[in-house]
């Protein structure tokens, strides 16, 4: 087997040359172990495709980002975020809401499996304006002015479950109880009245009816 240098020298030339490369392309050329030769491309920054279900590799320094932080070498994508989720929160943050469609249009792949994980993890904030969702990010979601210039029809706010009145009911009796709501403090007052509600869906109804402090009668 070859030394580590030498190797690494051989495995940088020929991603350079090749732009964009599989594991299984390495193994026509050289007999190094599978394990070794991740180690190896690992050592030397290689950074794998979003697309194609990571299956491409190339050197971290061979790509010209554009203001997404996307490459594409033919229709192999690669970023410079740590995986598509992080990237598509990125493209989010920097938009003034963007639909699913348009997601897709600039990573291009589709993004529903990514769009659901992202929601369980409570990383999206999205409206329904008309028949689409538009996808926020979180200094957009919390400006209601701001929101109302851009989305000038009724837009419906996104929460992962709807709220019954018993749920609603708990938030005003939290609220009467505690005589405001401190924002900041959302965790342990639903902790503190055993809400039923997540805290997502309640900082939403709270600032919908203007719940942080209590209105004298």
């Amino acid at each position: 087997m070859h030394s580590k240098p030498e190797r690494s020298e051989y495995i940088g030339a020929f991603i350079k040359k090749n732009k964009a490369v599989t594991i299984s392309e390495f193994f026509d050329h050289i007999s190094y172990c599978e394990k070794t030769l991740r180690r190896d491309i690992s050592d030397l920054k290689g950074i794998t495709s979003y697309t194609h279900r990571g299956k491409f590799i190339t050197l971290s320094n061979i790509p010209k980002f554009d203001k997404h932080g996307i490459w594409f070498y033919r229709d192999i994508g690669f970023t410079k975020y740590k995986n598509s989720l992080d990237l598509i929160v990125s493209i989010i943050d920097n938009s003034e809401g963007i639909t699913k469609e348009e997601l897709e249009g600039i990573l291009r792949i589709k993004i529903s499996k990514q769009i659901q994980i992202l929601l369980s993890q409570n990383r999206l904030n999205r409206v329904k304006a008309g028949a689409r969702y538009f996808y926020l990010s979180e200094e957009l979601a919390k400006n209601k002015k701001r929101k109302m210039q851009i989305f000038p029809i009724d837009i419906e706010e996104y929460s992962d479950r709807k709220v019954n009145i018993a749920d609603l009911t708990a938030v005003l009796k939290a609220v009467l109880s505690e005589h405001k709501i401190d924002m900041n403090n959302l965790k342990k007052i639903v902790q503190k009245y055993s809400l039923d509600v997540p805290i997502k869906k309640i900082e939403q109804l709270i600032l919908k009816y203007e719940l942080t402090v209590k209105k004298k009668p």
